[in-house]
């Protein structure tokens, strides 16, 4: 991967599109927490995070941006000891990708709260993450959508990333 420091990728509409179509499953907080005794957890999105963790699901690593569809929302509010990034619109930053291959090669439950949009986290995941992980990631007015890593993703999320343009700051 050809990121350095001060670099972001900017993802493209049909990058974006090609994500969405990423395979998945909606899933249910109980599915979530069945598969949270095998496997690792991994969240992106506020709603889908706070759900989980009152359905007594701590996600491994948890991707945040203190929003719900935009917009700020009283009851995310900022914990202690998590990891800030910026990371703009259609666009995955250097920062955002060191910060999430650091959680996932650690081995302590972490939270990144993004200032921007974390919406794109899924690929630095899918990208970083072994394959006992499960991405969670709210599909909105639908539910929860759960990604299995597996090879072919983890092929597909490497194809897409060398197809994103690469720019400075």
């Amino acid at each position: 991967m050809l990121l350095k420091y001060g670099s972001k990728f900017v993802v493209k509409n049909d990058v974006l599109r090609e994500i969405s179509e990423f395979r998945h499953t909606l899933c249910t907080s109980e599915e979530v927490k069945f598969l949270s005794e095998t496997k690792k957890i991994v969240t992106v999105g506020d709603v889908t995070t706070s759900e989980l963790e009152s359905a007594g699901i701590t996600p491994f690593l948890s991707v945040v941006d203190l929003k719900t569809k935009r917009e700020r929302k009283k009851s995310f509010r900022h914990k202690k000891n998590s990891i800030i990034i910026r990371n703009e619109a259609s666009t995955l930053s250097h920062d955002l990708f060191i910060a999430i291959k650091k959680s996932l090669n650690g081995n302590e439950v972490t939270r990144i709260e993004v200032i921007g949009e974390e919406d794109l986290a899924v690929i630095p995941i899918i990208y970083y993450a072994d394959f006992n992980t499960v991405v969670a990631y709210g599909i909105p007015d639908r539910g929860i959508a759960c990604i299995h890593v597996e090879q072919n993703i983890k092929s597909k999320t490497e194809e897409l990333i060398k197809r994103m343009s690469v720019v400075d700051g």
